[in-house]
């Protein structure tokens, strides 16, 4: 009877325990299968934010430099710069700036932190029709993400909506930090909607561009993907995220998904990754 009774209680313990150990494994099998289905939304979020920002560092400096651009304005800067330089004394191009932010634990006024170097590149002034800038990183971070790659963008002009436009390119674009290696490189329009006006151009956070276009490359993972813009993204000055927008996400053996920033032009980072009817709420990291 005694050893009955040892042979159920032992026999119900090893119950116990695989139980336990089986809820253990479906928690970690469902934290992973979450991050499988979110991580290219977060990496692909992730660098429309470093890559435009790049772009709106550039864009400050280049509406308030009176070489690079006409206007001479003395607009609002971040005071984490250690140092800004153009290349020449005389607007004779291509002028050359570059944007030092010092070492780490470099916090600038938007609360992000910046440190290495961008360069930039100017063909002609800032707002003429046909000026390409192109921007590259060195040693260059953004909060913890390493930034690679080129940016470059072409001035097209006013379209037929009198909006000035930019043909935005972005080749050989990488984000390194920790368990994070991912390739980024896109083809977009840029089109500036807002605060163009001559009353305006001393205000450069209320400048508003719409972005359309496509980007594609390869997630920590391994896996290539597609993701192309089905409603403009709304880069507004005035806040560090995209404020609306969506787009769609094709990954190899994955169901398409779609991204979300929102129709209430809040100003945070968060989004909405949506795979048939299961939405998954997101945070861009930084």
């Amino acid at each position: 009877m005694l050893k009955t009774t040892s042979y159920l209680r032992l026999l119900s313990l090893i119950t116990v325990c695989v139980l336990g150990i089986a809820g253990l494994s479906g928690c970690n099998n469902s934290e992973r299968d979450e991050d499988l289905e979110t991580l290219t939304a977060r990496e692909v979020s992730l660098a429309y934010h470093i890559f435009d920002d790049a772009f709106r560092e550039v864009h400050r400096f280049a509406m308030r430099d009176s070489l690079i651009n006409d206007t001479g304005i003395d607009q609002w800067f971040n005071s984490c710069i250690e140092r800004a330089t153009v290349s020449d004394t005389a607007a004779i191009f291509p002028l050359y700036l570059e944007i030092n932010y010092g070492g780490k634990d470099n916090l600038c006024d938007d609360g992000f932190e910046r440190f290495g170097i961008l360069e930039a590149s100017f063909s002609g002034k800032y707002l003429n029709k046909g000026t390409v800038v192109e921007i590259t990183f060195d040693e260059y971070y953004k909060d913890d993400f390493n930034v690679k790659g080129t940016s470059r963008i072409t001035n097209l002009g006013l379209n037929s909506n009198g909006y000035m436009t930019y043909l935005w390119e972005v080749e050989g674009g990488r984000i390194t930090s920790t368990n994070t290696d991912y390739t980024w490189e896109g083809v977009h329009r840029k089109y500036w909607v807002a605060g163009r006006s001559n009353n305006s151009q001393g205000e450069v956070d209320d400048d508003v561009f719409l972005i359309k276009g496509i980007a594609t490359g390869r997630n920590t993972r391994g896996n290539t993907f597609v993701n192309e813009i089905t409603e403009a993204y709304t880069s507004d000055l005035s806040c560090q995220w995209f404020t609306s927008g969506r787009s769609g996400i094709s990954v190899p053996n994955l169901e398409y998904r779609t991204l979300n920033y929102g129709e209430s032009a809040d100003c945070d980072n968060k989004l909405i990754e949506r795979r048939n009817n299961t939405y998954f709420h997101l945070e861009i990291p930084y």
